[in-house]
């Protein structure tokens, strides 16, 4: 079981609370949906573990998580937001990132990294600043960071907006590629991309996981 989670809640200054009465989550691609403000990034930055809320039980891994150690757990995980951000570096220095603070060599990084670019059609722009990239480039040039290290579980917030149709296509199927080693939840809008690439998809309404669809 990837997450198993009992009656989280997480509460703004403004007075928005989420609350996830359970979530259970095996090896798979888990698909949430809803309105805007409904909640859906912010339960993905709880199960990434960049917001701390409360809860009756929260295992990831099969474990009991340890919120004094929370920094080895979001070495684990990672999440791609619906903006991109990138550093002003090259796009390869931006990929690279999360290789080199998890101590990857030199040669594992360039292989890495020229392979994921491969996969995202982006190897002719390693050298490019970033702020020399479109907005679909740099769109996907994030996913690539966020894919590179292999992490045990991936959450992305409309992974495809923002994006042409070719594109949106190739990260689809490379989202549909990497899941049988890497755990996914995506956050759409678009109901018929989670049905072509979810098991599971959730409905989120005021801050609440409402139902199946």
């Amino acid at each position: 079981m990837v997450y198993q989670i009992s009656k989280l809640q997480f509460s703004y200054d403004s007075g928005f609370t989420l609350f996830v009465d359970e979530f259970l989550m095996q090896n798979s691609i888990v698909g949430i949906t809803g309105p805007s403000g409904s909640g859906k990034t912010t339960f993905l930055l709880n199960l990434a573990f960049l917001y701390t809320g409360k809860w009756e039980s929260f295992k990831f891994m099969g474990k009991e998580i340890d919120v004094d150690d929370l920094s080895s757990l979001r070495k684990r995980v990672t999440y791609v937001p619906q903006h991109p951000i990138l550093f002003r570096r090259t796009v390869f220095e931006n990929i690279a990132y999360p290789l080199k603070v998890r101590r990857f060599s030199h040669e594992q990084i360039r292989k890495k990294v020229y392979s994921i670019a491969e996969n995202f059609r982006i190897q002719d722009l390693l050298n490019k600043k970033a702020w020399q990239i479109s907005g679909g480039q740099a769109k996907r040039v994030c996913l690539a960071r966020g894919f590179v290290f292999e992490p045990d579980v991936v959450l992305l917030d409309e992974p495809t907006s923002d994006l042409d149709e070719d594109s949106g296509k190739l990260i689809e199927q490379f989202i549909l590629d990497v899941s049988s080693r890497t755990s996914i939840v995506v956050v759409s809008h678009d109901k018929q991309q989670l049905c072509r690439l979810c098991s599971n998809i959730l409905y989120m309404e005021k801050g609440r996981l409402l139902h199946t669809l």
